[in-house]
């Protein structure tokens, strides 16, 4: 069993190198034979923790290794039953919010989607199929103020897209009984695939999966060869779309709230820079002192001086009494000095943020006229001035000599959310023994860990703690699901069971593969 994002599953068939995906997604709900091939085309958003964490954690644990008893259809509804073992998974497909719930020994332990529990599943109503379905209970829906709404509540199975077709006189219920006789799969695009890009299929509705080629409908009709390529061909470009425009939101967002944060600094730099004193006046004032070291005091705590740039006029400068005047001058100059520091810097930083804020709009601009998936990648570019590190690019990613992927975490927080969120039960977690230092987590889906892939993540762990600079340091190992979240704030945590291993610091760069 397999996350395929925060709401849906796949289940490989042992023996066979197909596999079956569970969906519980909005426009994508549904179940899929594929092989694992074309599962692979697939693009798969992270889980993003919360419920649907929980909820994948107790469909592996119930679900991994089980046997797979039955599948089937419930009659004259749209919903499906999965049995494994004790398990029994129920697939809710009707309504506006589709969902997927596991039940074990009849009580609903989680669910999946944005839909209410789909257990207690429907009873059986065979009445309901499409096969039973009279010209009468049909003329009586389309008598309704809402037929499309009717004609699914007497027939499900039909879908919106049949009801609707049927409600707009597109088709006549003759007609679609004898193309639904000889069910043939058909894509409806708004124009050949090849021709579209992900932001073309990011809309509800905008490719269908049917089961007749109905008359009427606008768009490019395809005819795949096998149900199997219709339903991957629909579930891969569907995927792509809404996660084109999950990734197109987000993107944009994080983009807007970082132009805000540039815009108030940019804001406040440019106040810092008008309130900051000029240095010329106070150098002046040191030259003078420094020309006329015999004046008397006009006050205790000012002087009288000529001024050296205009014999004529005298200038008043505040003194420190305790010091002489060639003193109180040096003092001047370094106030000067710090002075003139201070506006180079806030001049140096106002310049970087600008660049940045005008970077920041282009990247903008870039993301807004993306077309693909591939066009985001990259597209947010790197944060605004300085503190990168701490600006939350998510984990380092790293590849092991033997092609393992290996996370390091950046931050107290992050470490909570790679741990706890990201890494999956039985990944490794490792840490510097008894400093602080990163979480770093060893990708092991299939369990082909080698020593020197975890000895390579031990290194890691090692250099990126608190104890970088001694020559050897002991590092917690453990599989991720022996590790449990302490109080005290993010990235403390409980281990139950772990291993130690004995490793040099090391320096990933230029030693192992990065991937950005």
């Amino acid at each position: 069993m397999r996350a395929a994002g925060p709401d849906a599953v796949t289940l490989e068939l042992a023996g066979e190198r197909n596999e079956l995906w569970l969906d519980a997604g909005r426009g994508t709900a549904g179940a899929y034979f594929l092989t694992r091939a074309e599962r692979r085309t697939i693009p798969v958003a992270e889980e993003t923790g919360g419920p649907s964490h929980q909820a994948l954690l107790h469909l592996r644990k119930r679900l991994r290794g089980a046997r797979l008893l039955a599948l089937d259809r419930v009659a004259g509804e749209r919903a499906l039953l999965l049995r494994a073992g004790d398990a029994t998974v129920a697939l809710r497909l009707w309504g506006a919010a589709p969902s997927l719930t596991l039940a074990v020994d009849g009580e609903p332990l989680a669910s999946l989607g944005a839909g209410p529990s789909a257990w207690p599943p429907p009873p059986a109503t065979p009445e309901r199929e499409w096969t039973e379905l009279d010209a009468a209970r049909v003329a009586s829906a389309m008598a309704q103020p809402s037929p499309a709404r009717a004609l699914l509540a007497a027939c499900p199975g039909l879908g919106p897209m049949l009801a609707r077709a049927l409600a707009d006189g597109r088709v006549s219920w003759p007609e679609l009984r004898v193309l639904l006789a000889d069910p043939r799969p058909t894509l409806v695009a708004p124009a050949p695939l090849a021709s579209l890009h992900d932001a073309d299929l990011q809309e509800a509705g905008a490719l269908s999966l049917l089961p007749v080629a109905l008359p009427g409908v606008e768009g490019t009709r395809l005819h795949p060869a096998s149900w199997r390529e219709a339903a991957a061909t629909f579930l891969a470009r569907r995927r792509r779309g809404i996660l084109f425009r999950s990734r197109l939101t987000a993107t944009v967002e994080g983009m807007r709230r970082d132009e805000r944060r540039l815009r108030a600094l940019e804001g406040h730099l440019a106040r810092d820079l008008e309130d900051l004193p000029l240095a010329e006046p106070l150098r002046r004032q040191a030259e003078a002192l420094l020309a006329s070291p015999g004046t008397g005091t006009a006050g205790e705590n000012e002087v009288e001086v000529s001024d050296p740039y205009d014999p004529g006029a005298r200038v008043r400068v505040r003194i420190d009494t305790r010091l002489s005047l060639p003193a109180n001058a040096d003092r001047l100059f370094d106030k000067a000095r710090r002075l003139e520091r201070a506006r180079r810097q806030v001049q140096d930083r106002l310049a970087e943020t600008r660049d940045a804020l005008e970077a920041a709009r282009a990247r903008e601009a870039r993301a807004l006229s993306a077309r693909d998936l591939d066009d985001l990648v990259g597209s947010a570019g790197p944060p605004a001035p300085a503190r990168a590190e701490a600006a939350g690019r998510g984990p380092r990613h790293y590849l092991t000599g033997g092609g393992l992927s290996v996370l390091v975490g950046r931050g107290a927080r992050e470490n909570h959310r790679l741990t706890f969120a990201v890494a999956a039960p039985d990944d490794f977690w490792l840490h510097a023994r008894d400093v602080p230092g990163a979480h770093v987590i060893l990708r092991d889906p299939e369990g082909r860990a080698r020593p020197d892939d975890l000895r390579e993540a031990a290194e890691l762990a090692a250099f990126f703690s608190e104890a970088r600079t001694q020559a050897q340091i002991d590092v917690h190992v453990a599989r991720r699901k022996h590790v449990r979240a302490a109080r005290g704030g993010h990235g403390r945590v409980r281990i139950a069971h772990s291993d130690t291993l004995r490793v040099a610091p090391r320096d990933p760069e230029r030693r192992l593969r990065r991937r950005l």
